[in-house]
């Protein structure tokens, strides 16, 4: 086969030369209007096609690949006195699979775990290439099924406007859960 992203030939899905050039993490954060703080792997420029493969047949390698690079090494770096949870936003499979869900599950660590259906979307527009005023209108209407007084992380695979993240974290927050910080594999920042 050959490597998604140079074209060379591969047995990998990305070949070694390019993970090591375009799999480095180059953190960065935003904070959303109600303080919430997210933190971003990657650029979204930087991963674009990676992110894009997510419906195809092979997104979900391709998800695995993005995760352990970045969310397994953050996992291992990360301690909090206390078990928290990792939090998918709307991990409901898509394609065969949720890339949240896999996201989450490459947190999983001494003191993170997994909780997965948690946060889902009760509302099913596509929000893909939608402008703010889209997403304002159009609420993800999302149900929390979480226990109260659960502190947690909140995982998403890009942020672009912050409105998911801000409704899940509002959403939450309702219902007495606490959001430390939200994770995303990679912050578009173009609103």
């Amino acid at each position: 086969m050959r490597c998604l992203h140079c074209g060379k030939l591969s047995w990998q899905l990305i070949c070694n030369s390019c993970s090591e050039q375009l799999l480095i993490p180059d953190p960065t954060q935003r904070i959303l209007e109600n303080g919430l703080k997210v933190n971003s792997f990657f650029s979204y420029e930087d991963i674009a096609p990676l992110l894009h493969a997510k419906h195809t047949v092979y997104g979900g390698s391709i998800f695995n690949l993005l995760a352990k690079h970045a969310f397994q090494l953050f996992s291992k770096k990360f301690h909090f006195p206390e078990m928290i949870l990792a939090v998918p936003v709307d991990d409901r499979a898509c394609d065969g699979y949720s890339h949240t869900a896999i996201l989450v599950k490459a947190l999983k660590s001494a003191t993170i775990k997994p909780y997965f259906g948690g946060l889902r979307a009760t509302s099913f527009h596509k929000y893909s290439g939608k402008d703010l005023n889209f997403r304002k209108a159009n609420p993800r209407k999302f149900k929390c099924t979480l226990p109260k007084g659960s502190k947690v992380l909140l995982v998403d695979d890009l942020i672009t406007s912050g409105q998911t993240l801000l409704e899940a974290s509002q959403t939450l927050e309702k219902q007495g859960v606490t959001t430390l910080f939200a994770l995303t594999l990679a912050n578009a920042n173009v609103f």
